[in-house]
């Protein structure tokens, strides 16, 4: 594409990035993120939240965190997208305190919470025996008239 003097877009660096994080490749997916911003180009909440899941999937959540807070410092707002993965991020680490702090800053930061965040809570809290925690967001996910899935 460059060789034939096409520039690539926005809507071109995400998919690469995307591409590279499905796969598994961050390092390649953050030199892609990072010449994607060295020309100019401008990251979309679908670009961050497709690096973001590369490096939760390499068990950088922190690092991870990191980019959530970069996102909002550079005029994209997080979606619930953003908040799932980074707490799939912390629930897979085990880094629980995190993950429960990030659930609670949602609400502050105006993010409804959906099933799929729900789902990633009740499975830690069970993973960790906190069965009556895991009950009471069940209760709460329903009580957002949200219903169960498989």
């Amino acid at each position: 594409m460059v060789d034939n003097g096409v520039r690539p877009d926005n809507l071109t660096y995400t998919a690469v990035i995307h591409g590279y994080s499905t796969l598994g490749q961050w390092k390649k997916a953050t030199k892609m993120f990072r010449e994607m911003t060295s020309r100019g180009l401008v990251p979309n909440t679908v670009t961050w939240n497709s690096f973001m899941a590369s490096l939760c999937k390499h068990g950088r959540s922190k690092e991870a965190a990191k980019f959530l807070h970069s996102m909002a410092a550079k005029g994209h707002k997080p979606d619930v997208v953003s908040y799932r993965v980074l707490l799939q991020g912390y629930a897979t680490e085990g880094c629980f305190a995190d993950m429960v702090d990030l659930y609670n800053s949602m609400a502050s930061n105006g993010i409804v919470p959906n099933c799929q965040v729900f789902n990633i809570l009740v499975d830690a809290y069970a993973k960790r025996g906190m069965m009556d925690e895991a009950m009471l967001i069940f209760t709460e996910m329903r009580g957002q008239g949200l219903s169960p899935d498989v």
